[in-house]
């Protein structure tokens, strides 16, 4: 009785607002194959191919403090419908120009930076909603089951259904997220119209420029950065040619390239069943220090293997540690930061641990043309192993506050 009461307390509003991340997730999910199998089909270039994850990311780094900001000022409801919409436009129109024989790599670069910018709309004002929509005591709970079921959708359902719909016809995963995203704005739009934010008296930049400064002058909220910032720059430089690892170190084709993110999605999953669990026996800082040593053994299992069951594996573990990371620091920098300026944290975040990753996938194209492709896999291994290894100096700053 216990477990069905904390589900109905959380709210029927959460329960929109998630089921509404799970659809447009889902069609995330099918470009997040198709993207890099209809470029590996336009290039074989690794910097080239790792294009596409630069012009997801990119974004990141340029809009990324600008969306915090408005969603700090307006009604962050509207913004995730108006976000939604456009990227429905946005892989409409790539569909069509698959349908009609007209699409080019740079085509399909402009499409990811566009999708990004949107992204950089929509993440940054459902990350801010939620502590909004559910109780103090249910905010780790309710970050869990978000976290979980994006990536569930973004790793599981959402590259199947490409990979299928790949093979059929092209267009066919661009066209269907299209749609995606539409149902995503419906969802969002039945959310009561009653979470919105304070009328800000303030300046535009001054309101940036004060979420930058926050995210700066807290030590812990400054630690969770920079060490997710490291460890996307070189995770980012490896999987960005993941599609090339797939063909040309395992030897396989699709199934299994669809295969390693549904392995990371079952491990994600997985860690849905522990965090609280892990989190009340150990702490919040010794769960980061174990999913970090997740990360450091599945990183170098994958850099070393020929093995597809073992990759598989391994991307299962890697999902399990991204799982108890993402609860529990998503949940950290919401407890540390008020309601008005939850945008701008959030923005000043991603800003940094996201706005490195084109600069990642740029290198490890670089390092993959100029000593091979598992080259940019082995120092990956090496720096997550290194965190792991110092990670109870480097979690200092959170332990005081966790």
């Amino acid at each position: 009785m216990k477990l069905v009461r904390a589900s109905h307390s959380i709210g029927r509003n959460f329960r929109l607002v998630w089921l509404s991340m799970l659809v447009s997730s889902s069609g995330d999910g099918m470009f997040i194959t198709a993207f890099p199998l209809l470029a590996a089909l336009l290039t074989r270039d690794p910097i080239l191919i790792a294009g596409v994850t630069i012009s997801t990311r990119l974004p990141w780094l340029i809009f990324s403090l600008p969306a915090g900001a408005i969603a700090d000022r307006t009604d962050r409801r509207k913004l995730m419908i108006s976000a939604n919409l456009l990227r429905s436009v946005i892989v409409a129109i790539l569909g069509f120009s698959i349908v009609f024989d007209v699409v080019s790599i740079w085509g399909l670069y402009l499409s990811a930076f566009l999708l990004g910018a949107c992204e950089t709309a929509h993440v940054n004002a459902a990350q801010a909603i939620i502590p909004a929509i559910v109780k103090p005591e249910h905010l780790l709970t309710a970050n869990a089951r978000f976290s979980t079921a994006q990536i569930v959708a973004t790793q599981f359902v959402g590259p199947s259904l490409g990979v299928t719909l790949f093979n059929a016809a092209r267009s066919l995963p661009f066209l269907a997220d299209a749609i995606t995203f539409l149902a995503s704005a419906g969802l969002i739009a039945a959310v009561p119209d009653e979470h919105g934010v304070e009328r800000p008296t303030t300046r535009f930049r001054d309101d940036i420029l004060e979420g930058l400064r926050f995210t700066r002058d807290s030590r812990a909220l400054r630690r969770l950065t920079e060490i997710v910032a490291v460890i996307n720059f070189f995770y980012f430089g490896a999987v960005s040619l993941l599609v090339l690892y797939t063909q040309e170190i395992l030897n396989r084709g699709n199934f299994v390239f669809t295969a390693l993110s549904v392995g990371a999605a079952l491990g994600t999953v997985t860690s849905r069943f522990f965090v609280d669990a892990t989190t009340r026996r150990y702490g919040y800082t010794t769960t980061i220090a174990i999913s970090m040593w997740l990360w450091a053994g599945s990183t170098t299992g994958l850099a070393l293997t020929s093995s597809t069951a073992f990759a598989i594996a391994m991307f299962a573990v890697l999902g399990f540690g991204s799982g108890l990371w993402i609860a529990v620091n998503t949940t950290l920098r919401q407890r540390l930061t008020p309601d008005r300026m939850l945008g701008r944290m959030n923005a000043a975040f991603r800003m940094i641990s996201w706005g490195i990753v084109p600069f990642g996938a740029l290198f490890g194209g670089v390092v993959a043309r100029t000593f091979g492709l598992r080259a940019p896999f082995v120092l990956a291994a090496l720096v997550t192993l290194a965190y792991a290894v110092f990670a109870k100096r480097l979690l200092r700053p959170i332990r005081d506050i966790a």
